[in-house]
Parts: C-alpha cells; sequence; structure tokens
C-alpha cells in the first residue's frame, strides 16, 4: 500500500515538471515568433496571393545533460532525477533533433520540418493539467497490491458508466475507452473494433473464443455493413484483427450530394442482406453514421432497425456528431428513441469538450459472458477526472453552447443572398424552423459563395447531353463549365485569404468537396468550441465581415461580365486569359508596331516588346491604384496588366480607360521609342551576322576557284553546280519586327 509521503512525492514531481515545460516553452515561444506587432494588409482590389510567406524559427543550442547531479524544482523542492531532466528538455525544445549523434537515420529527413514548426502551442488548463498528472498516477496504481488496484478500477469504471449512461440516454450500457492513438480517427477505430468484439462474442458464443476460425466455417462467414460516409478504411483493420474478410461497403443513396457525401441506400442494403442470408453468410454488424463529419447527414437509423427486426439480428453500432444532441436538457424525443435501440455507440466527447489526453469513449449493451477486465476498467480515469471536474452540468452547457453557435451560424449565414450553404435548399425557411426548435440545429455547415454562372453551366452541359447533341457543342460546354468551376474555386480561395485569419476563434477551414463544388468553408463548432472558448459574439463579427466583403465578390464578379464587352471600345487592348487570379481577369496594351498581328502569330522579339511596355505600364498603374498588378500569360507567354477585386462595378470603365491612356502615354514616350530603336538595331546586327556567316558557308562549299573570273567559268562547265547550291534565297528585313 503506498504511503501518503510516496503519493505528495510524485504528484509533486509530476507537477513541477509539467510547470517547468510550461514556463519555458511560453518563453522559448515568445523568443522564436515572429513579431507580433507586424502585419500585412491586402488591398481590396487584388487577387489571390502567390502564397504564404514562411519564417524560419531560430534555433538554441541544446545544453548537455548532466548525469551526475539532479536539479531541484524551484516552485516545490523536489529533487528531478537527471534522466527526467533530459526527457524535459526534449519535449521543450526539438533543438535535439539537429545533432548528429543523436538523431535516428529515419528522423534525418524530417529535422528542417521540425525545426520550421511553430513553437506557440496551447498552454495546458487546470484540467489538462489534472489529466497529465492522472496519467502518471494510473502507472502508479499498477504498482499496488492486486485487490487494492482492481478495487480502485471498478470504483472508477463504474462512476463513469453511471456519468455517461446518463449523460447519453443509454441505459445498462458499459463504457469502453479507446487506447489514445495518433489521431482521433484511428481512436475511433478502436472503439468499432472492440463493438465488433462484442458482436462477435454475442452472434458466435463462446464458440469463436475456442474454435477461432472454425467458427466461422461452421455457423457462417460474418458479413460486416460500412456506411459510405464513414471515412476511414476499416477493411484491412478488420482482417488483422479478427480475420474477417468480408467488409461491405454500401452503396450510397442516390441524391445531388451523393458524390461529397452518401448516406446508407436501405433498399439497396435489404437487397444484399437477402443475398448474404442466401448464401448461409452471417450478417455481424451494421456501422452507421449520424451526423457525418462533411454534410452532417444522417444514416436512416429507423429503416435499418426496421430491416433488422424483419430480416436477421444483427449488431447495429453507429458514430457521428449528431450523438452529441443525446445530452441537451430537452433533446429530440425521436432521436432518444431511435438511437436508444442501437447496440453502441462511439464518439469523441473529449474533442467536443476541448480536454486532452482524455479517450474516445464506447458506450454498448451488456453482452452475456462479457466482463471489462482490469486494464479497461482503468483507462476510465481520464474520465473519471474529467467528468468530476466539470460535472454534469458543464458538458451539456458546453456542447449546446456548440449547437447554439452553429444555430446562430445559420441564422446569419441564411441572411445573406450571396452565400450558398451546401446541402440546404431553402436557408431562411430552415433556419427558422431551428430556431422555433422544429429541426436540431445542424452539427455542421458548408458554405461558399454563391456563383450562379457554374449552375447555369452545369444545366446547359446537362441539356446538350440530354438532347444528344453534337460533340462539338458538349465539348465546348464542357470547357466552359470546367472554366467556371475553376473561377469559382480562385473567388473562394480570396474570401478564404480574407476571412479565416480573423476567425480562427471559430474553427473555420477550408475543404475541397470535389465534384462540382470545389472549395468551401467549413464550420463545426462541437470540433473547436470549447478549444478556442468560441461565443456568440465571434459568429456575430464574422458574419458581418463575410457581408462586407461578398459585397466586393459580388461587384467583382459583374464587372468581369462587362469587361469583355468594353473591348471594342479600347482597340489597343487585348484580352487575355489568366489561372488562378480571383480579380476581375488581364488585359495587354498591344503597340501600334505589333497591332497587325495576330497574338497566336508573335514571335520571341514581339513578345519582348509587349512584355517589356506591359511591365512599365503595371508599374506606373501600381502608383496610382493597387488594384493592378503584373501577370503572364501562358498561352501566348507574355506580360500582361492584372485587374484584382473591384469594390463598385461603375469603376471599371474608369480603370480600363486608365490602363489605355497610359499605355498611349508609355508608347509614345522617348524611353520607349529609344528601347525599341535599341530592339531594331539588335535585329538588324543579327540579321548582319546571319548574312555573313551564310555567305562564308557558301564560299566554302563552293571553292575559291569558282570565284576567279575565267577560272570560274572553265570550273563551273566542268563541275556543274547542282540546282539545290544554285537556288539562292531572297532576303526581307522587317523593321517593325527586326527581323
Amino acid at each position: 500500500m503506498a504511503t501518503s509521503a510516496e503519493m505528495s512525492g510524485t504528484v509533486q514531481q509530476i507537477e513541477s515538471i509539467i510547470q517547468t515545460i510550461e514556463s519555458k516553452i511560453e518563453v522559448s515561444s515568445q523568443q522564436h515568433s515572429p513579431a507580433s506587432n507586424s502585419s500585412s494588409t491586402k488591398s481590396e482590389d487584388s487577387g489571390l496571393d502567390d502564397g504564404p510567406k514562411k519564417s524560419v524559427t531560430s534555433t538554441v543550442s541544446a545544453k548537455p545533460i548532466s548525469r551526475k547531479s539532479s536539479r531541484m524544482s524551484q516552485s516545490s523542492g523536489v529533487s528531478l532525477p537527471p534522466v527526467l531532466e533530459q526527457l524535459e528538455h526534449m519535449i521543450i525544445s526539438d533543438d535535439w533533433l539537429g545533432n548528429e549523434t543523436t538523431t535516428p537515420v529515419g528522423l534525418k529527413q524530417h529535422v528542417q520540418v521540425a525545426k520550421t514548426r511553430s513553437r506557440e502551442g496551447q498552454k495546458l488548463s487546470e484540467l489538462g493539467r489534472t489529466l497529465v498528472t492522472s496519467a502518471s498516477l494510473k502507472s502508479y496504481i499498477d504498482l499496488l497490491s492486486s485487490h487494492h488496484r482492481q478495487s480502485i478500477a471498478s470504483w472508477l469504471y463504474g462512476s463513469v458508466n453511471h456519468v455517461f449512461s446518463n449523460l447519453f440516454r443509454f441505459s445498462d450500457s458499459q463504457v469502453y475507452c479507446s487506447d489514445p492513438e495518433a489521431t482521433i480517427s484511428l481512436s475511433i477505430r478502436n472503439g468499432i473494433g472492440h463493438a465488433v468484439k462484442l458482436a462477435l462474442k454475442s452472434s458466435y458464443g463462446t464458440d469463436y473464443a475456442t474454435k477461432g476460425w472454425k467458427a466461422f466455417v461452421e455457423q457462417g462467414a460474418p458479413v460486416v455493413y460500412v456506411s459510405p460516409a464513414l471515412h476511414m478504411d476499416v477493411s484491412s483493420y478488420l482482417a488483422s484483427e479478427f480475420g474477417i474478410a468480408d467488409v461491405t461497403i454500401l452503396p450510397k443513396l442516390e441524391s445531388d450530394l451523393s458524390e461529397i457525401e452518401g448516406r446508407i441506400d436501405h433498399q439497396q442494403f435489404e437487397k444484399i442482406l437477402d443475398e448474404d442470408l442466401a448464401a448461409g453468410k452471417k450478417p455481424l454488424i451494421l456501422i452507421g453514421v449520424v451526423g457525418t463529419t462533411i454534410l452532417g447527414q444522417n444514416d436512416m437509423i429507423s429503416k435499418i432497425l426496421e430491416i433488422r427486426e424483419k430480416k436477421a439480428h444483427f449488431w447495429l453500432h453507429i458514430t457521428g456528431q449528431a450523438i452529441a444532441a443525446l445530452t441537451f436538457r430537452e433533446p429530440n424525443n425521436v432521436l432518444v428513441h431511435v438511437l436508444s435501440q442501437v447496440d453502441s455507440m462511439t464518439f469523441p466527447i473529449a474533442l467536443w469538450l476541448g480536454i486532452p489526453s482524455a479517450p474516445v469513449v464506447t458506450l454498448h449493451k451488456s453482452v452475456e459472458g462479457y466482463k471489462a477486465s482490469y486494464r479497461e476498467k482503468l483507462d476510465s480515469l481520464p474520465w473519471w477526472v474529467a467528468s468530476s471536474y466539470l460535472s454534469g452540468k458543464k458538458i451539456v452547457d458546453m456542447i449546446e453552447n456548440a449547437f447554439l453557435l452553429s444555430k446562430v451560424m445559420l441564422k446569419g449565414l441564411s441572411a445573406i443572398p450571396e452565400v450558398e450553404i451546401v446541402g440546404v435548399e431553402n436557408p431562411v425557411d430552415f433556419a427558422n424552423r431551428v430556431y422555433k426548435s422544429k429541426y436540431t440545429a445542424p452539427t455542421v455547415l458548408i458554405f461558399k459563395y454563391n456563383y450562379v454562372s457554374i449552375k447555369n453551366a452545369i444545366q446547359h452541359h446537362k441539356d446538350l447531353i440530354q438532347k444528344n447533341e453534337d460533340h462539338d457543342a458538349i465539348s465546348i460546354a464542357e470547357k466552359t463549365l470546367q472554366d467556371e468551376l475553376e473561377y469559382g474555386d480562385y473567388l473562394n480561395a480570396w474570401l478564404r485569404d480574407g476571412l479565416l485569419p480573423e476567425s480562427q476563434a471559430l474553427g473555420i477551414d477550408t475543404i475541397e468537396l470535389g465534384g462540382n463544388y470545389g472549395i468551401a468553408f467549413r464550420f463545426c463548432p462541437l470540433e473547436h468550441a470549447a478549444t478556442f472558448s468560441s461565443h456568440i459574439d465571434h459568429v456575430q463579427r464574422f458574419v458581418r465581415k463575410l457581408t462586407d466583403i461578398m459585397r466586393i465578390v459580388e461587384s467583382t464578379v459583374a464587372a468581369k461580365l462587362k469587361f469583355s464587352e468594353l473591348k471594342d471600345d479600347f482597340p489597343s487592348l487585348v484580352l487575355l486569359p489568366i489561372r488562378n487570379w480571383a480579380g476581375i481577369g488581364a488585359v495587354c496594351y498591344i503597340p501600334s508596331i505589333v497591332k497587325e498581328t495576330n497574338p497566336e502569330d508573335w514571335n520571341a522579339i514581339q513578345k519582348q516588346q509587349i512584355s517589356h511596355l506591359n511591365l512599365e505600364l503595371v508599374h506606373q498603374l501600381k502608383s496610382v491604384d493597387a488594384a493592378f498588378s503584373s501577370g503572364d500569360c501562358t498561352r501566348y507567354g507574355v506580360s500582361c496588366v492584372k485587374f484584382g477585386m473591384l469594390s463598385d462595378v461603375k469603376d471599371l470603365h474608369n480603370l480600363v480607360l486608365m490602363v489605355s491612356d497610359k499605355g498611349k502615354e508609355i508608347e509614345n514616350s522617348q524611353q520607349y521609342l529609344d528601347s525599341l530603336a535599341d530592339l531594331i538595331r539588335q535585329g538588324i546586327e543579327a540579321a548582319n551576322e546571319a548574312l555573313r556567316k551564310e555567305n562564308d558557308q557558301r564560299l566554302q562549299n563552293e571553292g575559291m576557284m569558282r570565284q576567279l573570273p575565267i577560272m570560274g567559268s572553265l570550273v563551273n562547265w566542268w563541275s556543274p553546280l547542282t540546282p539545290e547550291s544554285q537556288n539562292i534565297r531572297g532576303r526581307a528585313f522587317n523593321l517593325k519586327t527586326g527581323e
């Protein structure tokens, strides 16, 4: 039995190390972080940046660690062994990664990445420090006598069971805490694995434990059904852990959003189930999702329960973010009724509460013959600490706050007509129903700029295919659609650059949806609200900022449509296609000496003349208006003038006029004429040199004898030149191009 002095000394030593690590990391962050006072500003009238600027963090030399003496903690007076000092230093600093004598070969390639990563981390809260301390005490409990540690583990397990069963309204359930993994997905996978283990025990009884795979032969091979919304590969995991080879990814329910994220097609599932039963297979478990990570959709669990009751019994396991709604003070009765009938559920409640180092939780119904092991019981220690610290009321408050933020964000986004909420047909009506508590607030919101041209291009492309139009018309429609999709992504990327730096407290990020949906914003308060202490003011500020910036986007899109109409008024300007640009577009000022040549026929010297003039044009325009920048047109290989974002479409004509007038001014300037004359001189010199070399080559081929007046005639009569060598190529010199 541990003495009070031993326990006190252990706890003090752990707390001393944590306190020292945090204080040193804080000092290191202040020394190595970029200057906080510096800020980068971007004009509203700009397109996409070339990319984020990376700063290299300076490093501090690692101090050698003495193994002969131990350090006394200044805070508690607890003596730290040298080996703990060394471990402490490895946690505080990554400088030791650069030491060739201590860096493993496999880690050397990651040294530079480690050196440049941010040293700024979130400081542990009081609960976080308590959890870290409890993890160490968990190992200390293992040193106690068998009866003592079993009693502690059983008491902790029973307490946590009671808390989670009541919190999630899942009566007569048992809790399982997944082993910590590198990612939450892997921890959730471990929870799914535990559910599969329980399903095997429930379906095959003791035969699976005693006979192994032979039980599959005797009773039928197990089949695992997986929702298409489960974004993880469990096939290889189940095969290696349980020897289950038959894992079926169920078909998606066809819809407009199925290419982004699918739900179980329960009718197809019923057919597959009938086929498996007819083949002598044994349906083992179905893994469903309620509250998907992208669109927040739910598999129709009620339909699956009906199929199970009608066809064959199998274990039903669920995961997803909508499980959090069970904790509401007044939850949806239908949700509680349906989800209480499943056999098990896995959820990352530590993520929802912003708790570090706490395991993913799985709740499951009791299974005959199954009893939690001592290790599984002791794994509930972090949640006993967390639930005791927070209390059930505080946990419910934090989860309800996340749903409240989602409700407020939904209301704000629905009031902005330029915003498209993916998966919501009528945002205003849906938001009103959510506020009237007819619907639960969505767990995740995916939104983007509502670029109408994309929808028109998609519809036009579909119409041509349905009408069986000629291949050329369909190809043109496909090219137009791809161009519109690309530009829509540029606009949302520009929004990202303007919005995300000011919305870090909300955890908003961008996501690639794929298909015809492209880039969009993702807001999931369950994942970030507790960690960042998000509140309603953060959401309201974001909505105001989004409203203001959407006006700029709308003006830019409207100006882009009018941009091509202005080309007839300015014959010296040519519209050029340009990629990776969210602005209005790009033009190229064409000097008069090149105007008669089509862009496809420009030679190298003409491209040089055009680029030279346009670069000078951008240089002078930027001093007047930040809306202009230089760009490169890859199709024609020339520099051009890029128009950025525009806050008022009425300014477009004046901006184009400014480019045209400034271009004429530069073209007529003495400096440009001098540079043009220099280009022509260089062309003349190059032409003369080419003629000289050709004449030397001719003399070498004909020989000197042919050049003599009388002797040349005799040689030509004796050995006449071939027709090819007698042909004299004509020569012309273009003063406009220098060729």
